[in-house]
């Protein structure tokens, strides 16, 4: 009992000891509690609840009252109330808004950043917002603006932020969503009619006309995408799926009851879309042939050009004319290229064929996964070049390593130069991207890249 007892008061003790160490380390241990910061009284008392105010500023009919000292963190303001204007000395400040992108709750937003650091913008308010900074002269605000719009470009977005990045000269977020464009419109938006319908004419023709143009497949895909745009153009309520959106274009132009060409009648408007087209690589199969006769868009006089130049190309092969070019311009090479695109939807094993008309471009692609194969396919005895190399007979080479940690589907774009250029063939009337008169060289690839869908390219 003795021993026991005693062994039970030295484990009290310990116990003891460790409760008032632990209870010392409680007390020294900082603890975090969030007050009422400097910037958060500023914004309530000063911002919302108008105190010691000594102005007033009034627009679209709500009344501010704010604070000279604050207000003149803007140029805008600070001009006014410093120079020899009328406002200089006065306490009401009338703000004549002619922008019909300015509401409220943007000026709201917009003024209550003069008394605070932070915002928080949600993309639907961004361009009523951008609109705001930019009258009031904010600088801060407008690169705040221009962050989220670069970073929130998506189907939704793009044309609303491209259509404000041109109004108001935003350059940055212009060029962003012209590249968004050029990667997804033949993915994405063809996908979604009522996005595809509201590409503005000058907007298509831009993004047909560059060499950077992600196109499914084939420069074909390009023309039936475009026959698709006019048809929703031409029907501003009509509304479907993208498959009956493009089965309806088909039978909307077979059954015209003008027996005319659409571009030389009631299309004309269109014409400068359509000349953006590279309309020699329309004409690569017959079945392709023969549906641009039966739709009447393009006329005769547009086609016949493109088919001759065709024609004359091939005899040049064929006697052993063209062997291909020894160096061409990067200029001459983006304006004359053939565009050609695959979707791989997985990382497994996928082999497919780009052809050429009887050119002698017949190249077999390999994905394993881990990497891109270019096999030149031994049909004739022409040479064909990849970049700088020559392929012989049935020669495979690696033209591309893929990171480890790609993203599926992946999007495959190649642009491709067939034969040497010559001025014997003139393009077709209207046309202003050149690519009729020679569309170049060998089977040379200079532009091949793969990216995840809507992300940048990577070559």
């Amino acid at each position: 009992m003795g021993s026991g007892g005693s062994k039970r008061k030295v484990e009290d003790l310990e116990s003891e000891d460790e409760d008032a160490t632990d209870f010392d380390s409680l007390l020294h241990t900082p603890k975090r509690r969030r007050l009422n910061s400097t910037s958060q009284y500023i914004y309530k008392t000063l911002f919302e609840e108008g105190c010691a105010s000594d102005v007033t500023v009034v627009a679209l009919g709500r009344e501010w009252h704010l604070h000279k000292v604050y207000l003149c963190q803007s140029p805008y303001f600070g001009s006014m109330f410093s120079g020899n204007w009328t406002e200089t000395n006065q306490s009401k400040i009338n703000i004549e808004i002619l922008d019909d992108n300015i509401n409220i709750d943007a000026l709201h937003l917009a003024l209550g950043q003069f008394y605070k650091d932070d915002i928080v913008v949600e993309p639907a308010q961004v361009i009523p917002l951008l609109a705001t900074a930019l009258l009031l002269q904010m600088d801060p605000l407008i690169d705040q603006c221009t962050s989220i719009m670069m970073e929130t470009i998506n189907l939704q977005t793009v044309l609303q932020y491209h259509e404000a990045a041109r109004r108001y000269g935003v350059l940055e977020v212009d060029k962003a969503c012209k590249q968004w464009l050029l990667h997804n419109l033949l993915t994405q938006v063809t996908e979604h009619p009522a996005t595809l319908r509201h590409i503005p004419s000058d907007l298509m023709t831009e993004l047909l006309t560059s060499p950077h143009l992600y196109v499914m497949q084939t420069e074909f895909s390009v023309y039936v995408m475009l026959k698709a745009w006019v048809f929703l153009r031409l029907n501003p309520s009509w509304d479907g799926s993208h498959e009956t959106a493009f089965l309806e274009a088909h039978k909307h132009f077979r059954n015209r009851a003008e027996r005319g060409w659409f571009l030389e009648e009631e299309g004309r408007e269109f014409s400068p879309v359509f000349s953006s087209l590279r309309l020699v690589y329309l004409i690569y199969h017959h079945l392709d042939v023969e549906m641009l006769y039966s739709d009447r868009i393009l006329p005769p006089s547009w086609l016949t050009p493109a088919s001759m130049h065709q024609w004359y190309n091939m005899l040049r092969i064929d006697q052993g004319k063209d062997r291909g070019p020894s160096e061409i311009s990067e200029e001459e090479f983006d304006r004359s290229c053939t565009r050609c695109g695959r979707v791989l939807g997985n990382s497994g094993q996928h082999i497919w064929r780009w052809t050429g008309y009887n050119f002698g471009l017949d190249l077999v692609m390999t994905h394993d996964g881990a990497s891109l194969r270019l096999k030149r396919n031994h049909r004739t005895e022409n040479i064909a070049r990849v970049q700088s190399v020559s392929l012989a007979k049935n020669e495979e080479i690696r033209v591309m390593v893929l990171d480890p940690d790609v993203k599926y589907p992946l999007l495959l774009s190649a642009n491709f130069l067939i034969t040497t250029n010559h001025s014997l063939i003139t393009s077709h009337p209207g046309s202003s991207s050149g690519t009729s008169t020679s569309p170049s060289a060998i089977a040379s690839a200079s532009n091949l890249s793969a990216r995840a869908p809507g992300q940048p390219s990577r070559e």
